[in-house]
């Protein structure tokens, strides 16, 4: 990370090769490539993406300057090891230095002229801003701290109303968000949601008749779909899936919201949806040994 800074600070040793100058084209989009080890023997993608979010960035942002201590570094190779554009580097720091985070030191030759600002970290005294994201836990793909770590579309839902199989998307982000919970769980650090999500989405379907599987490995969606604002929190929503009432409790904090389903006839707590959890539930309903109402809900909360 030396080509970063003006001048060198102590720091574990960065591998250049983990940085790849062939995929610069991507900047701008936040995409960051690290070359597999394990290809081509035990898997087939010659690099893993990560790509985090803009809060994710932002910390990585602040602790980035608390590393610096006070020194100059280059804005364009702090842009292109995050994959992102100049600009947004210099809108990111100009950000943090309204929020009172950061402060921007001019810098100036003997003969008065400009040189590169130097970035002091002015918030909070802390060793570590946040959950403690840097740059080396971004490139570490021996440390699983759950970054998005796969092309976000190829995992989408569909929306054109037929049935897909959703489970390698569940599975992909269930695993992601459990896996940043026990990294804070682990850091003794309070869980905070690594994005700004704004909905809880209720993705379900429904059968009436016939008993068919549906809670195994081929969970299929034809997504439909009720999506509730996060905020105000500590509120109640009433909502109907296919004639069956619930209540929805929206309560917890901004950063680790609780939304809690309840039927809505009984008034009993069905579960607790948590950005940090596997969000999936079934509900059956027996009409006869081999009829009954079933219906699965996925909880998935949402930037937009």
């Amino acid at each position: 990370m030396e080509e970063l800074f003006n001048q060198k600070y102590d720091t574990d040793k960065f591998d250049e090769d983990t940085y790849l100058r062939e995929h610069y084209k991507h900047k701008g989009y936040g995409f960051i490539y690290i070359k597999n080890p394990d290809f081509p023997m035990d898997d087939d993608r010659e690099y893993l993406i990560r790509k985090p979010t803009p809060k994710e960035r932002r910390e990585i942002f602040i602790n980035t300057v608390i590393e610096c201590n006070g020194r100059t570094f280059k804005i364009h190779a702090l842009a292109q090891i995050l994959g992102v554009s100049d600009r947004t580097v210099q809108t990111i720091l100009r950000q943090l230095q309204k929020d009172g985070l950061i402060e921007i030191i001019p810098q100036h030759d003997k003969t008065g002229r400009q040189k590169r600002n130097a970035y002091k970290y002015i918030g909070p005294p802390c060793e570590k801003y946040g959950t403690g994201l840097t740059l080396k836990d971004l490139y570490d793909i021996n440390k699983d701290v759950g970054f998005r770590d796969w092309a976000w579309k190829t995992h989408g839902f569909n929306h054109d109303q037929t049935w897909h199989n959703i489970y390698p998307m569940c599975k992909a982000k269930f695993e992601r968000r459990m896996a940043r919970k026990d990294y804070l769980e682990e850091n003794g650090l309070p869980l905070v949601v690594p994005e700004d999500i704004k909905y809880i989405v209720l993705r379900y379907c429904y059968w009436k008749g016939e008993k068919i599987q549906l809670y195994d490995e081929s969970l299929f969606s034809q997504d439909r779909t009720i999506k509730l604002a996060l905020e105000p929190l500590n509120r109640t929503e009433a909502v109907n899936l296919f004639g069956i009432k619930l209540l929805v409790e929206i309560a917890g904090t901004k950063d680790d919201p609780q939304v809690t389903l309840i039927d809505g006839d009984t008034n009993k707590r069905i579960t607790t949806f948590t950005w940090f959890d596997e969000n999936v539930i079934l509900g059956e309903y027996e009409i006869d040994e081999n009829h009954a109402d079933q219906i699965f809900i996925i909880g998935d909360f949402t930037t937009r």
